[in-house]
């Protein structure tokens, strides 16, 4: 065998163990974790909670919040620059200021869709572009 066939050899070898890992993965988990629920976890749950479901009146909840749905077109502006004015979740009033976090667009657009998939039950996606340009027009 010259060296060119045994590249070969060895890149479709490659390619079935990492198939054949995916496959198992799957098999052994049940499904494939969503990439924005690691960021959420991260970056989000230490106060919006782990289900989002906040804390008391400081900081209002995720899970299945008809404000955070009707103002999916602010999230990428609250996520990048934090917000620092009141708001009224349901019948609660928030007051509580949130930080803005350091993410690139793409984790921000993943955190989104896990958020949209997860908590609120709505068919949308979105990509990091659409982040990027919710970004330029936050005031």
């Amino acid at each position: 065998m010259n060296k060119q066939q045994l590249i070969k050899l060895f890149t479709r070898f490659g390619i079935f163990v990492i198939i054949a890992i995916f496959i198992y993965d799957i098999y052994s988990h049940g499904s494939i974790e969503h990439p924005g629920k690691a960021g959420y976890k991260a970056e989000c749950s230490e106060c919006h909670g782990d289900n989002g479901e906040g804390i008391k009146t400081l900081v209002p909840p995720l899970h299945n919040a008809a404000f955070a749905r009707a103002h999916l077109d602010s999230i990428p502006c609250w996520i990048k620059f934090g917000m620092n004015h009141p708001i009224t979740v349901g019948d609660t009033l928030y007051d509580q200021p949130m930080y803005p976090n350091k993410m690139s667009d793409v984790q921000a657009a993943n955190i989104i869709n896990y958020l949209c998939s997860d908590f609120w039950q709505i068919d949308t996606q979105v990509n990091a572009q659409w982040v990027t340009n919710h970004w330029k027009n936050c005031q």
